[in-house]
């Protein structure tokens, strides 16, 4: 019996220092994801470290098209705004490009699976942690919110992050500690909330 792709993309968050020798390996949350799942699945992870949606979408059609996974789970978008605060302005994304930029790598996804289900992770940022982003909280909120408002209706599963990161932040069990990579505990809540969605997708 055939196993059921999934197709991990996305920017550090996703790459998570995954071995380059191959890019299939996993590493973080998607190595999380493998252990729970098991392997009645197959994954692939194309997380790309500092990639923007604007990266994606130029990378994307080509990684999908040699995979043509079953299911995609992807999250992009921090990187757009941190780009405004960290000196690259050339590469920053606003938040309408964003959400279109998302907008087109799902369509790009369906074109080539139609039946593919679409798994969406919101970007999120604890502020406080990483110098050049303490000042971009309402630069975030304004591709946050658009995000909120736009990609729910094209996904399958939507999993909203932010506040469940800042709530575990308050708690003091920091999922994050430079307030964007996630830590152990950061993983694990991100892999729980996969294998939830794939649970209910599949």
């Amino acid at each position: 019996m055939k196993k059921v792709k999934i197709f991990f993309q996305g920017d550090s968050i996703t790459d998570a220092s995954r071995d380059r020798t191959d890019n299939h390996n996993l590493a973080g949350y998607s190595l999380k994801v493998a252990s729970l799942l098991g392997d009645r699945f197959e994954y692939v992870n194309y997380g790309i470290s500092g990639d923007t949606s604007r990266h994606v979408l130029l990378r994307h059609e080509n990684e999908f098209q040699k995979e043509k996974a079953d299911i995609m789970v992807m999250m992009i978008g921090i990187n757009d705004v941190w780009r405004f605060f960290d000196g690259h302005i050339n590469d920053a994304v606003d938040e309408k490009e964003c959400v279109s930029n998302i907008k087109k790598i799902i369509e790009i996804t369906r074109k080539i699976n139609p039946s593919v289900k679409i798994i969406f992770l919101e970007p999120y940022f604890i502020a406080g942690f990483i110098s050049c982003l303490n000042n971009a909280n309402e630069n975030f909120l304004k591709h946050l919110k658009l995000i909120q408002k736009e990609i729910p209706p094209v996904v399958d599963y939507y999993i909203p992050f932010a506040d469940d990161f800042l709530l575990r932040s308050k708690n003091n069990e920091l999922p994050a500690d430079d307030g964007v990579h996630p830590n152990e505990i950061g993983q694990a809540l991100i892999a729980e909330r996969i294998v939830a969605a794939v649970k209910t997708i599949q």
